[in-house]
C-alpha cells in the first residue's frame, strides 16, 4: 500500500485530524478520514471525487484519472495549499477549483443514498441466503446460512411430513425459490427508494424472525435483529431522502 497524499486538518478547537489518500495493488484508490474509509461521491472521465463532513465543512477530495496529476483537497469550495489546513467558518456551496459543487444538501443526500442502498442490501443477503439454504437442505446437508428464512424450512419440513420423503420435494423447492425471489424483487424496489415494499418486506422479515424465537435458536434470532435493524436504518434514510429531494413550497406573494 502506497501512500499517495495525506493533509492535515485542525479545527478551530485545536483538534486535528488525517485525511489521506492510498493506493493498493488490488483494491486501487482508497481515502481515509482518521483511517475511517470515505466512499467515492462521484466521477467524470476526468476525475474521481471522495466528500466528507468534518466539523460542519464540506471536505472534497479530488483524484484525476487521466493524468499524473497529485490528488487535491478543497474545503468549503476552496483548494488547499500544502499540505496543513485550519477550519474556519463553514461556507455552504461554494464553487471549487474541480469544476463543481458540493454542498451540505449534496453531502447529505450522498450519505442518506448509502444508508438506504446498504440497507436494501439486506433483502438481497436474505433471499441469495433462502435460496441457498434450501439448496443445501434438498442436498442433505443439515447446516444454513441464519440470515436466511426460517419460512422455507417450515415449508421444507412440511412438505416432507406430507410426503413421507427425507428430502425435499420437488414443489416444496419451487415454493422456496418463489418466496426467496420474493425477498429479491423488494431489494430492487427498496434500493430504488419504494419506502412501501420498504415497510412491507422488513414487516416480513420481522415475521420470519418469530419463527426462531418459536424454536429458540439464539443464531437465527440474533441474526434476523441485526438484518432487521439495517432494513430499518435503510428505510429511515430513504424517508429522510424523499424529503430532502421534495421541492421547496413556492412562496406566494
Amino acid at each position: 500500500m502506497g501512500r499517495v497524499a495525506e493533509w492535515t486538518v485542525t479545527e478551530t478547537s485545536g483538534r486535528q485530524h488525517r485525511m489521506a489518500v492510498e493506493r493498493t495493488p488490488f483494491f486501487g484508490v482508497r481515502v481515509t478520514l482518521d483511517r475511517r474509509r470515505i466512499e467515492r461521491f462521484d466521477q467524470t472521465p476526468e476525475s474521481d471525487r471522495y466528500v466528507a463532513n468534518l466539523a460542519g465543512h464540506v471536505m472534497t477530495v479530488v483524484i484525476p484519472r487521466v493524468s499524473n496529476d497529485q490528488p487535491t483537497l478543497h474545503v468549503d469550495g476552496k483548494p488547499v495549499l500544502g499540505m496543513e489546513t485550519t477550519l474556519a467558518a463553514p461556507l455552504d456551496g461554494a464553487p471549487d477549483a474541480s469544476g463543481g459543487t458540493v454542498s451540505n444538501r449534496d453531502l447529505l443526500r450522498f450519505q442518506l443514498l448509502q444508508r438506504r442502498s446498504q440497507g436494501g442490501g439486506w433483502f438481497y443477503w436474505i433471499g441469495g441466503a433462502s435460496i441457498l439454504n434450501s439448496v443445501l437442505n434438498a442436498a442433505g446437508t443439515q447446516w444454513g446460512l441464519a440470515v436466511g428464512l426460517g419460512v422455507t424450512y417450515l415449508i421444507d419440513g412440511l412438505a416432507e411430513a406430507l410426503s413421507n420423503t427425507v428430502r425435499t420435494p420437488i414443489y416444496a423447492f419451487a415454493i422456496d425459490i418463489i418466496v426467496a425471489s420474493g425477498f429479491l424483487l423488494i431489494g430492487r424496489a427498496a434500493r430504488r427508494g419504494n419506502l412501501g415494499w420498504y415497510a412491507i418486506g422488513t414487516a416480513l422479515y420481522l415475521l420470519d424472525g418469530l419463527l426462531f424465537v418459536l424454536v429458540q435458536d439464539l443464531l437465527g434470532i440474533a441474526v434476523h435483529a441485526i438484518a432487521v435493524w439495517g432494513l430499518v436504518t435503510g428505510w429511515r434514510a430513504a424517508r429522510a431522502l424523499k424529503r430532502v429531494e421534495a421541492p421547496a413550497p413556492a412562496l406566494v406573494g
